[in-house]
């Protein structure tokens, strides 16, 4: 009995307590997809498990770059969202280290229903766009900034769009891989 009050007592501690600031909680928000795209040829592989997605080497065949997108849903709306960077021991970060970062027109939008065939038509209509800004990816650890433009890396949420960002190697050697869906880009969701 004397265990059951003191549980009965602990609970009702526990509920009145005054709960956790929610602002002090960020909310991540994680890649919708995520492509490697063949720079010479315009292949494209649809999450491409444990491959090098950057590559940078001086040999066109190679060279790869990765288009990443975010669904953002209604709940992000007037919100500011910081896209960040991170790996892990276990990714790949080689050469300078280096990622320019592109914002990427017209994403894939129908992620259930994307073919290789759509992923190839996708590749010659869809483009680069802004350059907004340069990482430095080290392993392991958070990238930062080295340069920032129109804004990035925090941006007013677009609440209800699909975005894509691309992330293409700087320098002539340069190879990353991260585990996608775990490490990599994300966007953190502020208050």
């Amino acid at each position: 009995m004397k265990l059951f009050t003191l549980l009965i007592s602990t609970a009702a501690v526990s509920f009145a307590a005054p709960a956790a600031n929610a602002r002090a909680v960020d909310t991540i928000l994680y890649p919708a997809g995520t492509y490697r795209y063949w720079v010479q040829t315009g292949k494209i592989v649809q999450d491409p498990q444990d491959q090098l997605l950057i590559v940078k080497n001086g040999k066109a065949a190679d060279e790869t770059t990765t288009i990443v997108t975010f669904d953002f849903d209604q709940s992000t709306r007037s919100k500011t969202c910081e896209l960040i960077f991170e790996l892990w021991d276990r990714d790949v970060s080689t050469g300078s280290k280096k990622l320019d970062v592109f914002t990427y027109s017209d994403p894939p939008n129908s992620l259930q229903a994307f073919s290789a065939a759509d992923a190839a038509g996708w590749a010659e209509i869809k483009s680069r766009d802004n350059h907004v800004g340069r990482i430095i990816a080290p392993k392991p650890g958070n990238a930062t900034w080295e340069m920032s433009f129109q804004g990035w890396p925090k941006i007013p949420c677009p609440a209800g769009q699909l975005i894509g960002v691309e992330y293409v190697g700087v320098g002539d050697n340069v190879k990353v891989r991260w585990d996608i869906g775990v490490t990599g880009p994300r966007f953190r969701v502020l208050e």
